[in-house]
């Protein structure tokens, strides 16, 4: 609920205390109005001085009373009128003492306290009263006291009088009447103007009150029409306030009455305090789901507790409920495609870690049948020629075979053991140069035509610690994909190469191929990234060798050499050969 600004049209006479106890600029140009009537008072009184008919009277310093106040009160009505003039030093109650100090030299140089017109200090004590309130008014009456005081001394000491009251006689009872008149008028005059503003106050009163109904009103109702809900705790605890939906979702707390989590409710929260206990005492927000049945189905809600303005511990709490069902339901879609989409990897990538050794078994299968297929159809005479050739032949592609299962075991029990087809098993002191004979037979078997290998013999010298079948399965993956890549490509030839040093060993696998495509760059090693043609390659050889390398505590790279072709960089840790090595498992 808001409260209306204050309309200055609508001010009245005495106006209104502003910030740090201003008064209006009405309420002073009433008071220099008055003050104007009353130095027209007294300057007919010192008129009167001046004919005789007041002997007694100091007629000179009423005049300079007159003047005094007169300059005093011009003054004030230009400063009033200047623009941005702050009213904070000119109070109201303060020009009313200055008007009772001018009073008290008027009747000390008009005879003391014998004068009629002793009546006025009762006209500015009301006026002080109204316009400070029960503070200002004892501080005027303990003025008007004093200076009444100071007006008794100096008529039982001569030497402190400025003059006597000794009017002839029938200006006497004119004196006492007009004493009479004046005061009564005066004091009747404020009376009704401070009844006025009572009623005026009272009249505004009731506007604003009404006007905040209305507010209430109209909040209430869009409020009650929000789909969230919203309550506030008072500091002490209890509901002060909800709409609609609040009421729904927390009918177990009434209004007024203490606010606790529900027992019904399972809120799965941060910290094991409720929010709103922890707004209220520690003045920190919080926030906690719950699930309701409403509208007989099944929804999901937030809760979310904040502190409104005040001090930690002595201030309200708004909680606002918001409906996250929709939300949970898309997160749990989201989940569930994540995980859906993982099965995929997982199951493409299976695929893909058979699809080698079983092409290579293929291929050597193919090898040793065309190899006794040939020893059969010899003659008697060439068959002792062929014999030792097929039994290498066939011993060879039957320990490849050997090989190629033990990687096919090794996969499955990997992933019956929930195990990670890229966690290897380290081994110190593998041979760069063993490993790479392994991935050349594998991929140059059954080959019947195709680029040439060619290897450094310093690739031979080179150990690294590594999981020796997971490394040749990266190179097995670099040759075939730079085999691939000069298809067609006569007496084209691979290069090997490599350096190392007692950290870390590089290896380099270079090509005469097109190079890496630049549109693909950016995205080499994620999965499903590929080049090839559909239905050639998965996109998962070279996201997979990638996070081979990386399990390895190595690094992997493809880009394209100056000269031509493409280079693949196998970064490894090196270690010592095996004669010294000790072997470790990851």
């Amino acid at each position: 609920m808001t409260t209306a600004p204050r309309d200055p049209s609508n001010s009245t006479l005495f106006g209104e205390p502003g910030v740090d106890g201003d008064f209006s600029a009405e309420r002073l140009r009433w008071l220099i109005d008055l003050r104007w009537v009353a130095m027209f008072g007294v300057l007919v009184a010192a008129g009167f001085a001046m004919a005789g008919k007041y002997p007694g009277i100091n007629w000179p310093v009423m005049l300079a009373v007159v003047v005094l106040g007169s300059s005093y009160n011009a003054l004030l009505r230009r400063r009033l009128g200047q623009p941005g003039t702050r009213t904070r030093s000119l109070t109201s109650v303060s020009q009313a003492l200055i008007d009772m100090l001018m009073l008290t030299v008027v009747l000390w140089s008009a005879g003391g306290i014998e004068n009629p017109f002793m009546g006025f200090y009762i006209f500015h004590v009301a006026l002080i009263a109204v316009l400070g309130g029960p503070r200002a008014t004892l501080l005027a009456a303990a003025a008007a006291f004093g200076m009444a005081s100071l007006l008794a001394l100096a008529s039982f000491e001569p030497r402190l009088q400025l003059g006597a009251w000794d009017p002839e006689p029938v200006w006497d009872t004119f004196a006492h009447v007009a004493s009479f008149v004046v005061t009564l008028t005066a004091a009747s005059y404020v009376v009704s103007h401070a009844a006025r503003e009572v009623r005026d106050r009272e009249e505004a009163l009731k506007r604003a009150r009404d006007r905040a109904a209305l507010e209430y009103q109209v909040m209430s109702n869009t409020l009650d029409e929000l789909a969230a809900g919203l309550e506030v705790v008072d500091p002490d605890g209890s509901l002060a306030w909800r709409n609609r939906r609040a009421e729904e979702l927390n009918a177990e707390v009434a209004l007024g009455g203490a606010w606790s989590c529900p027992p019904s409710r399972a809120c799965q929260r941060a910290s094991s305090e409720c929010p709103v206990n922890q707004a209220l005492h520690a003045g920190e927000g919080g926030r906690c789901r719950f699930s309701l049945t409403v509208d007989r189905g099944e929804r999901a809600f937030e809760m979310l507790s904040f502190p409104l303005a005040g001090r930690a511990g002595h201030q309200r709490v708004m909680n606002l409920y918001v409906d996250r069902s929709a939300a949970m339901v898309q997160e749990r879609q989201l989940v569930l495609a994540e995980r859906l989409a993982s099965l995929g990897r997982i199951a493409q990538g299976v695929a893909h870690e058979l699809n080698t050794p079983l092409a290579t078994i293929r291929t050597l299968a193919t090898d040793m049948r065309d190899a006794i297929a040939l020893y059969r159809k010899a003659d008697a005479e060439q068959r002792p020629t062929l014999a030792d050739e097929v039994t290498a032949d066939v011993d060879e592609s039957a320990a490849l075979i050997r090989s190629e299962t033990r990687r096919l075991a090794k996969i499955t029990h990997s992933l019956l053991a929930g195990g990670d087809l890229v966690r290897p098993k380290l081994e110190q002191g593998v041979s760069v140069g063993a490993v790479l004979e392994r991935a050349r037979a594998l991929v140059w078997a059954g080959l019947r035509e195709g680029p040439k290998l060619e290897v450094n013999p310093g690739v031979y010298a080179l150990h690294v610690a590594a999981d020796a079948d997971r490394l040749m399965q990266v190179l097995v993956n670099a040759l075939q994909n730079a085999v691939d890549a000069m298809r067609g490509h006569s007496g084209a030839t691979i290069r090997v190469h490599g350096k190392g040093d007692a950290s870390e060993v590089v290896v380099y696998v270079d090509d005469e191929g097109p190079g890496v495509d630049p549109a693909i760059v950016a995205r080499l090693f994620e999965p499903f990234a590929t080049t090839k043609p559909p239905g050639e390659g998965t996109g998962l050889g070279l996201y997979t060798s990638y996070m081979l390398v990386r399990a390895m505590n190595g690094d992997l790279a493809l880009g394209t050499r100056p000269e031509g072709g493409a280079r693949v960089t196998l970064t490894l840790p090196a270690a010592e050969p095996p004669e010294t090595a000790v072997t470790t498992y990851f």
